[in-house]
């Protein structure tokens, strides 16, 4: 799953079993680190990755610790287009046009327009609910709003091919659908009125006539949903470079630059808050760099060599904060729109063999490694002097690993995996107090490390039938959010890294000719078992001295336990695929005898909770000689897998909402025709239902997009 779906500048947060952020699921593009942890108030971070899809290439996923990648949770590692990709065979240049449009957006409203409706807060003013009389104004369903384009061009001969490509993407702010639990107002009388996180007033200064919200959210059916609007421009250079025994060489290079509402999600988390259409965008740029270096001489086993030296600059720009206590750009001579942000570099550097042996016991294949990555994080150009009162975050990070794991084939049934990782890393905070504090223990540097080994068994009894058992022991360590102080959280020397105890279980199948001759069935399933001790946390926490404040600290553990069923089914044209998981328990200890299944006060995994069940069923049927592919797919998503903790901070409010959604049932359909061989028209409709639904592992207390009409024609040359 991605996080951050709506609200998140058309970037991918990865959820894998129910972790995410902080480095727990490693996110690669050709190699480099593209993630970016951004600030979310007191609802915490969101972590993104960005890449446009008319560039992909290819993703590759895994589910649990690798001993190759330092992702606790899995690893996600895409790839761009190559030359291959576009030049077709016999061919030595190509050329990918593509363009499309959407419709279900508005062009954003005047700054300050408000959403949904103005609730009435206290018991002394008039209990009514007053709705917004703009934003319902939703265009018609095959009006296009929104639009994106790319160019893409490759040369490809047999020691060089080189690719480059463009796409642009635009968008305004999308409505949300008209069936489901939108706001509503509805009158519930006679209500004790309470401050939030605070004391009661007696019942006779009560609600009269309280007005409650039944909806999930405050945007009425078909409204217009403010800063939702979104803007990219995306770039790709990558050339490759043959040389004789098998040596080649690759650089390559990604930009993305993207304006988005992406209001920040401590400014909305409640049904009854009005979203407010901000005054400024929120800019990204993100460049990386890649060189990649290959030698695999045809008749070597034994050399099979891949070298990578990345870097990764990303500038995160936000609205400016307006007030009497901030001072204004213009007193340092900067233009009044003006403004402030984050400056990332990242670079790194790694290198693995893979050897594959034939033994008089069976083949083995050993690939082992050495990696090394550096973030180095700070305030932009005048931040500190504009945004007088945070505390930014301002240091740095290194991790070094080396690893080894090996697949050893005694027979053709059996299958033994095994793999270890020592890392080790080191955190250096430039923002740290000068003087000692007696509330915690803190050091600027922080250093630690380990041993991450894992083992796993394959067995293949018949052909098509495979039994797997897998199990590691992977260390995480702190990443830079965690081990840099900054606004609302300290750290201390008492940090330990993560260490995940990881089972898993499962069978594939495949099968032909299971109800016809030419039929092909697939299937998996699987259950999986993760605690993770020493689980990194956020608290709300007081000192013996009486100094309150929030925390990075570790408790004693989380589990996260599920089961996991994919299958596939084809004949004759006809595609089924289904996928479902449920989770069995999902579980934090803030010590071994206090678990609950709930969330944790003030923790960032509050909305990184997943649903308890999801269900995806795809249909498609191809006709005219498979020139035309018609089909459709099914989503049903449960409600959350656990609930909240209670407020653990006397007289305070939750520094982290809940942002709850309700199980709901999205409906799609699409269809692709190939015109001929260089054209194909592809359109879809998402949400055919125009259900009213929030989506999970949101900051955000806002619906998703109704009713939406896609078209795009491909033209390659």
């Amino acid at each position: 799953m991605s996080g951050e779906a709506r609200n998140g500048a058309g970037a991918i947060d990865v959820n894998i079993r129910g972790m995410q952020g902080m480095g727990r699921v490693a996110v690669t593009v050709d190699g480099a680190s593209n993630a970016a942890t951004v600030y979310q108030g007191y609802q915490g971070i969101s972590n993104r990755t960005f890449v446009d899809p008319d560039f992909l290439g290819g993703v590759d996923i895994t589910k649990g610790s690798d001993a190759a990648s330092n992702g606790i949770a899995g690893t996600v590692a895409m790839r761009t287009l190559n030359a291959g990709d576009i030049v077709k065979e016999g061919r030595t240049f190509g050329l990918r046009v593509k363009g499309g449009f959407g419709t279900n957006t508005s062009s954003p409203p005047p700054a300050g327009t408000t959403a949904g409706y103005a609730w009435p807060g206290v018991p002394w003013v008039p209990s009514v609910a007053t709705a917004k009389s703009d934003g319902m104004d939703r265009p018609s369903f095959l009006n296009p709003t929104s639009g994106s384009g790319s160019i893409i061009g490759a040369m490809q001969e047999e020691n060089v091919d080189f690719v480059a490509g463009y796409a642009y993407r635009r968008q305004g702010n999308y409505h949300a659908g008209s069936n489901g639990p939108a706001a509503e107002p509805v009158s519930k009388g006679l209500r004790r009125f309470c401050y939030e996180g605070g004391p009661c007033l007696p019942p006779a200064l009560g609600w009269k006539d309280y007005i409650e919200n039944v909806g999930i959210a405050n945007y009425r059916a078909g409204e217009e949903v403010l800063n939702t609007q979104l803007q990219t421009k995306s770039y790709l250079a990558k050339g490759t470079v043959r040389f004789e025994d098998g040596h080649s060489l690759q650089f390559g290079y990604n930009g993305f630059r993207s304006e988005a509402g992406d209001l920040i999600a401590s400014r909305l988390t409640s049904d009854r808050g009005q979203a407010v259409q901000q005054r400024q965008t929120v800019g990204t740029e993100v460049d990386a760099g890649t060189l990649r270096y290959g030698w695999k001489p045809e008749d070597s086993e034994v050399i099979d060599l891949k070298a990578n030296v990345w870097t990764t600059r990303l500038e995160l720009r936000n609205p400016r904060r307006t007030g009497t206590m901030f001072p204004r750009p213009e007193d340092f001579g900067l233009p009044a729109n003006f403004r402030t942000g984050s400056d990332t570099i990242m670079w790194g550097a790694d290198v693995s063999n893979t050897s594959a042996l034939t033994t008089d016991y069976g083949a083995l294949d050993l690939t082992y490694g050495l990696s090394f990555q550096s973030e180095d994080t700070r305030p932009s150009a005048f931040t500190p002097q504009l945004e007088t009162w945070l505390d930014l975050r301002d240091g740095s990070r290194e991790e070094a690993a080396a690893f080894a794991k090996a697949a050893w084939k005694p027979t053709d049934w059996l299958t033994i995996n095994s793999g270890l990782r020592y890392q080790h890393y080191w955190s250096e905070d430039r923002n740290a107090p000068t003087q000692p504090r007696q509330d915690y223990i803190y050091d600027t540097s922080l250093n630690d490390g380990g041993f991450s080994p894992s083992l796993g068994v394959t067995i293949e009894p018949f052909e098509g039938t495979q039994f797997y058992v897998n199990y590691s022991n992977a260390l995480r360590s702190p990443s830079i959010m965690e081990a840099v102080s900054a606004f609302t959280m300290n750290v201390n020397s008492n940090l330990r890294p993560e260490r995940s105890s990881n089972w898993e279980v499962g069978t594939n199948l495949r099968r032909e000719g299971l109800f016809a001759a030419d039929d092909e069935a697939m299937m998996k399933l699987g259950f999986f078992d993760w605690n993770v001790d020493n689980y990194i946390s956020r608290e709300w926490y007081t000192s013996p001295q009486g100094i309150s404040g929030m925390r990075i600290h570790n408790i004693a553990g989380a589990h996260f336990q599920g089961i996991e069923l994919s299958g596939r089914y084809e004949r004759g044209g006809f595609t089924a695929e289904l996928a479902a998981n449920y989770y069995t328990d999902v579980e934090f200890c803030r010590t071994a005898a206090t678990c609950g299944n709930k969330s944790l006060y003030a923790d960032y995994a509050t909305n990184q909770v997943p649903p308890e069940y999801m269900v995806a069923l795809t249909l498609s049927q191809t006709f005219l000689d498979d020139a035309l592919t018609v089909g459709g797919r099914v989503s049903r998503t449960g409600s959350r897998a656990i609930g909240h903790g209670d407020v653990t901070a006397k007289g305070a409010s939750q520094f982290i909402s809940l942002i709850n959604w309700r199980p709901y049932t999205l409906v799609d359909a699409f269809a692709e025709y190939k015109i001929n061989d260089g054209l194909t028209a592809s359109f879809r409709i998402e949400n055919l239902t125009d259900a009213y639904y929030v989506d999970p592992l949101s900051l955000v207390q806002q619906p998703g997009p109704g009713r939406t009409f896609y078209a795009s024609l491909k033209a390659e040359f």
